[in-house]
C-alpha cells in the first residue's frame, strides 16, 4: 500500500513540475510580461568620429532616403535602420533623413515626393533626353514615310531589271513595306519604355534610347547597302540611289547624336528603385544611390543542409562613403585590361566575364572601361580623376609557353608599373614549374616584394553530402582581421578564392611595405597541391605529413615610392585569378521568395573597397559591420577543438564515473 501511495505521489508531483514547466514557459512568451536589459548600458548606434564630423561640416540642403520593403525585412534590420537615420538626422544640422516603405498606403506621398526631388535635380538632364528621344522618334518617323514613297518605284524597277537584280531587291522592298505598315510598333515600344508604373517610379530613358540607336543604326546600314547596290546598276537607277544615300547618311547622323549623349545619371538610380530596396543620397547638386546588395550584404553561415543569412545593416559606412564623393565630387575610374577577343564587360554564355563587377562599380559611381591589349588602344582617360587598372590575367594557354597574346599583356603590366599607375594583379597556377620553367607572372609580382607560388595550390579534403572525402580547390573566407582598410571593409564577408595561390614575401623585390590578408587557418585536411588539375581534381590525395601548418595568406597589398615622380605607388597582388569573374562572384542564394542573396558578397567588396584603396580614397572604403565590434572571438584552431572534443568525450562519462565511485566508497566506509 505505501509503495503505490509512493508511486502515486511521484507521478503527481512530476506531472505538476511539468504543468510549471509548461505554464512559465507560455507566460514568458508574452511580450507583455518580458523584460529587457541591456546590458552594454545603451541601446543607441553611435556614429564613427568621422561621420560625425562629416555630417557637420555639410553645405546645402541633403537628403539620405533608403527605401525599405519592412514586410521582406527583418524585423532587426529595420531597427538597425532607424537607429542609424537618426544619429545621422542628429548629426547633420542641413540632414533630411527618411525611411520609405513604397508597398505601404502612408509612405507613397514620401516616395512621390523623393521622385519628384530626383527629377527635379536633374532636370536638365531629362530636359536633354526628352529632346534627343523626340528627335530620334522623329526620324525614325520620316524613315516610314521615306519608304513608303520609294516602296512603289522600286518595285517598278525590279520588275524590269534583271533577274539577279530583282532577287536582291525583292526582299528588301518587302521590308520596306513591312517597315512603312509596322514601323509604329518600334515607337510603341520606345513609349513603353519612358511609362512608369509601381514597379518603375522613373522612366526608362536608357532603353528608349537603346531602342532608337538599335533601329536607326540598322536601318541606316540597310538602306546605306540598298543605295550601293542601285548605283552599281548604271544611270537609270542613280536617282534612286541618291535618295536612299541621303536617308542612310540622315539616319546615321540621328543614331550618333544619341550614341553621343552623355551617361544618364538617374538612369542607373531608376535601375536600382526598381529592385525595391536602396539608400538614394541627395545633395544640392547631384544624387547618388547605394544597391541593395552593399547595404545588406549577406554573409552566408552554416553547412550545405542549413544555410543563415547575416544581413547587417551597412548604412553608416556606405553612406558616408556616397556622402563623401559627392562631396569631393571625384569619381574614380576602373580600366579593366585583358588580352581576350571579345568584350568582357558583357555577359557570355559561360559566365567568363566582369559584367556584374561592373555594374556593381557602376552603381558606387566608379567608371569602368576596358582595354583590349591585342585590338584596341590605349583609352583617353580625363585628367584630374584617379585610374585604377585591373588586368585580368588569361586563365588558360594553349601550350607552356605563353602566347602572343599573354605577351602583350604581360608587356602592358610592366609599362604600366613601371609608370606607376595602381595596379590589380591576380594570378592562375601556372604548369610551367613542373618543367623547371618560371611563370612570368609569379616573376612580375616578384618585383614588387610579392612571391606568388603559382606552382602550388591550396586543396582542402571535405566530406560530401554522401559521406565520401571530396577535394576543393576554393577557399572561402570570412575573417579578415589584419589591419588594412581592404580587410576591414571585407570582415565578416564571405569571399570565394578558387584556385587559391599562397602568397608570401619576397625581400628582393622593391617595395616599402606589403601587407597580407586573407589568411588561410592551418588544418590537417588542408595542404599545398603541386599536382592539382581542374580536369582530375577527384584524384588529388594527401601526401602524409603535407598538413598545411601556418596561416597563409592569399592576398597582399603593396607600397612602394613610385617609379615616377613623387608619391607612392599602391599594387594588389591576388592570389587566385577567377575570384572577380561572374561565375564566382555573382553566384546566388534564395532568400526566401523571390529575393536573392549573394552566396558571396566578399567578391564584389573586394573589388569595390580595392579600387578605393588603390586610387588613395581610403575614405571611401566602408568598413564591414563585423569589423566595427569590439571583443569579438575569432575562429578556434583545430587543435583547440580536438581538445575539448577529447574532454566531452572521455572527461564528461569520467567525471560521472569518478563520483560514483565516490559516493560508493563514502558508503562503504
Amino acid at each position: 500500500m505505501k509503495s503505490r501511495m509512493a508511486i502515486l505521489s511521484t507521478s503527481l508531483f512530476a506531472m505538476a513540475v511539468i504543468i510549471m514547466a509548461v505554464s512559465v514557459t507560455l507566460l514568458s512568451s508574452n511580450p507583455l510580461v518580458r523584460l529587457k536589459i541591456d546590458a552594454t548600458k545603451s541601446r543607441a548606434y553611435s556614429l564613427s568620429l568621422q561621420t560625425r564630423q562629416l555630417l557637420s561640416d555639410l553645405k546645402g540642403q541633403w537628403t539620405v532616403a533608403v527605401v525599405l520593403v519592412e514586410e521582406e525585412a527583418d524585423p532587426a534590420t529595420v531597427r538597425q535602420v532607424d537607429e542609424v537615420l537618426e544619429r545621422f538626422a542628429q548629426a547633420g544640422p542641413d540632414l533630411r533623413v527618411k525611411r520609405i516603405d513604397p508597398t505601404r498606403p502612408a509612405s507613397l506621398r514620401d516616395y512621390e515626393a523623393l521622385i519628384i526631388e530626383l527629377q527635379n535635380l536633374y532636370r536638365e538632364e531629362i530636359d536633354l533626353y526628352d529632346e534627343a528621344i523626340s528627335r530620334g522618334i522623329q526620324a525614325f518617323r520620316n524613315l516610314m514615310q521615306f519608304a513608303t514613297v520609294i516602296a512603289a518605284p522600286m518595285r517598278e524597277e525590279a520588275r524590269a531589271s534583271s533577274p539577279s537584280l530583282q532577287s536582291e531587291l525583292v526582299p528588301r522592298i518587302g521590308a520596306l513595306s513591312l517597315l512603312a505598315a509596322q514601323g509604329e510598333l518600334v515607337i510603341d515600344e520606345v513609349e513603353k519604355g519612358l511609362e512608369v508604373d509601381e514597379g518603375r517610379p522613373l522612366p526608362d530613358y536608357a532603353a528608349a534610347i537603346t531602342i532608337l540607336i538599335q533601329a536607326l543604326s540598322q536601318w541606316a546600314e540597310e538602306i546605306d547597302d540598298l543605295a550601293r547596290l542601285l548605283g552599281d546598276e548604271g544611270a537609270s537607277l542613280l536617282s534612286l540611289s541618291q535618295q536612299c544615300l541621303q536617308e542612310a547618311a540622315k539616319l546615321a547622323i540621328s543614331a550618333d547624336r544619341l550614341k553621343r549623349l552623355p551617361e544618364m545619371e538617374l538612369a542607373r538610380i531608376s535601375r536600382h528603385l526598381q529592385s525595391g530596396e536602396a539608400a538614394i543620397v541627395m545633395g544640392p547638386s547631384s544624387a547618388a544611390v547605394v544597391p541593395a546588395g552593399q547595404l545588406f550584404a549577406g554573409a552566408l553561415s552554416g553547412d550545405v543542409d542549413r544555410v543563415t543569412f547575416d544581413r547587417r545593416f551597412r548604412g553608416e559606412q556606405l553612406l558616408s562613403s556616397a556622402i563623401r564623393s559627392l562631396v569631393e565630387g571625384i569619381d574614380p575610374t576602373v580600366v579593366f585590361v585583358h588580352a581576350e577577343d571579345r568584350s568582357m564587360l558583357q555577359s557570355s554564355p559561360q559566365n567568363v566575364d566582369v559584367s556584374g563587377a561592373a555594374a556593381m562599380l557602376e552603381a558606387a559611381r566608379v567608371q569602368v572601361m576596358e582595354w583590349a591589349v591585342m585590338s584596341d588602344q590605349r583609352p583617353v582617360l580625363k585628367s584630374g580623376s584617379p585610374v585604377v587598372w585591373i588586368i585580368l590575367s588569361p586563365s588558360r594557354r594553349t601550350g607552356l609557353k605563353p602566347g602572343e597574346a599573354e605577351i602583350k599583356l604581360l608587356r602592358t603590366t610592366a609599362d604600366l608599373l613601371s609608370e606607376g599607375e595602381p595596379i590589380c594583379v591576380s594570378l592562375y597556377p601556372s604548369l610551367l614549374h613542373r618543367y623547371g620553367q618560371r611563370d612570368p607572372w609569379a616573376e612580375l609580382v616578384g618585383r614588387l616584394g610579392v612571391d606568388v607560388k603559382t606552382g602550388e595550390v591550396i586543396a582542402e579534403s571535405r566530406r560530401g553530402p554522401d559521406g565520401e572525402d571530396q577535394v576543393q580547390l576554393i577557399q572561402i573566407l570570412t575573417e579578415f582581421t589584419t589591419a588594412h582598410p581592404i580587410a576591414a571593409a571585407l570582415h565578416g564577408q564571405s569571399l570565394a578564392l578558387p584556385l587559391p595561390l599562397p602568397v608570401g614575401r619576397n625581400e628582393q623585390g622593391m617595395a616599402e611595405e606589403v601587407i597580407f590578408m586573407a589568411k588561410v587557418q592551418p588544418s590537417s585536411n588542408k595542404w599545398l597541391a603541386d599536382d592539382w588539375s581542374p580536369q582530375d581534381q577527384a584524384s588529388l590525395r594527401q601526401d602524409a605529413g603535407s598538413s598545411l601548418t601556418k596561416r597563409t595568406p592569399l592576398i597582399a597589398a603593396v607600397e612602394r615610392p613610385s617609379p615616377v615622380g613623387t608619391g607612392m605607388q599602391r599594387v594588389l597582388v591576388v592570389g587566385s585569378g577567377g575570384w572577380m569573374l561572374n561565375y564566382v562572384a555573382d553566384m546566388v542564394m534564395s532568400a526566401g521568395g523571390d529575393r536573392y542573396a549573394l552566396l558571396y558578397p566578399g567578391n564584389h567588396e573586394l573589388l569595390l573597397s580595392g579600387a578605393a584603396w588603390l586610387a588613395g580614397l581610403d575614405d571611401r572604403i566602408a568598413q564591414g559591420p563585423l569589423s566595427q565590434e569590439v571583443a569579438r572571438l575569432g575562429s578556434i584552431p583545430e587543435s583547440t577543438r580536438t581538445i575539448w572534443m577529447w574532454l566531452l568525450l572521455l572527461g564528461m562519462p569520467g567525471l560521472i564515473a569518478m563520483a560514483g565511485i565516490g559516493v560508493w566508497l563514502v558508503r562503504q566506509s
